[in-house]
């Protein structure tokens, strides 16, 4: 079943008359610098959709962090609005019990740990800790403490991270390896989709040493990010509204 969209039914109609073919036809070469216009829209999803949060009165009190394809700018119209709060929980409750009853679906946590927000989380939640947004003075000192606590936990910790990330990759993949899959690809979770697409990126995050001399090869990964999400974005506005090609 598609996911209900953020949108309101005006924001969509709107979302598809924003939501352009490139100018130029992608052909490869990510030299050419080809808009692919996923980013420009990815933005504008994430104005509308923070203008919508925000009117409750609640919102910063409950101390929002952005995780996931918003934080990193590649939000699509029926994405999951990963957060991350830090304020009281009762705030945090009614916050997220008020946008449920609103039919606005948000994917959250409270850190188990106020002083270690890896402790029951998985390795790509963690990961996302690097690219998350603060929406608060205060929320940001917070978040900087803890990504400096993961710069310190050494490579053997980002070891274990990686490892993590290929089994999740190689269960998905076991997942996704049938017939079904060839025919109509699943642009997120499908072999060579978004989620493999971002972990190569993580790859080079945890261990930017290792990849000094692949710069070539990351600007080829990132160009087919952005023709993707733009592909991820018009089926969004479907009819059918899911990551299946």
């Amino acid at each position: 079943m598609a996911t209900k969209s953020f949108l309101s039914p005006d924001d969509l109609v709107e979302a598809r008359s924003r939501l352009k073919p490139p100018a130029r036809v992608p052909d490869g070469d990510e030299r050419a610098g080809v808009d692919m216009g996923a980013g420009d829209f990815s933005r504008w999803l994430g104005e509308r959709l923070l203008a919508r949060l925000s009117c409750h009165p609640e919102w910063l009190a409950a101390q929002p962090v952005i995780l996931g394809s918003w934080a990193r700018g590649e939000l699509s119209p029926k994405s999951d609005i990963d957060l991350l709060f830090c304020g009281p929980e009762e705030v945090v409750r009614k916050l997220v019990g008020d946008f449920t009853l609103e039919g606005l679906k948000i994917r959250y946590r409270v850190p188990e740990d106020p002083e270690d927000w890896t402790k029951g989380v998985e390795p790509f939640d963690i990961v996302a800790l690097f690219s998350a947004v603060p929406l608060t003075p205060e929320v940001k000192d917070k978040l900087e403490e803890q990504i400096e606590k993961l710069r310190e936990r050494g490579k053997s910790f980002r070891r274990e991270l990686l490892r993590a990330m290929r089994l999740e990759r190689r269960a998905r993949s076991e997942r996704f390896d049938s017939i079904t899959n060839f025919l109509e690809p699943n642009m997120k979770f499908g072999p060579g989709g978004l989620r493999d697409l971002e972990q190569a990126l993580i790859a080079r995050r945890l261990f930017p040493e290792r990849f000094g001399d692949a710069e070539h090869a990351f600007r080829v990964l990132e160009y087919y990010k952005n023709f993707f999400l733009l592909i991820r974005g018009k089926l969004h506005l479907s009819d059918g509204g899911s990551d299946v090609l």
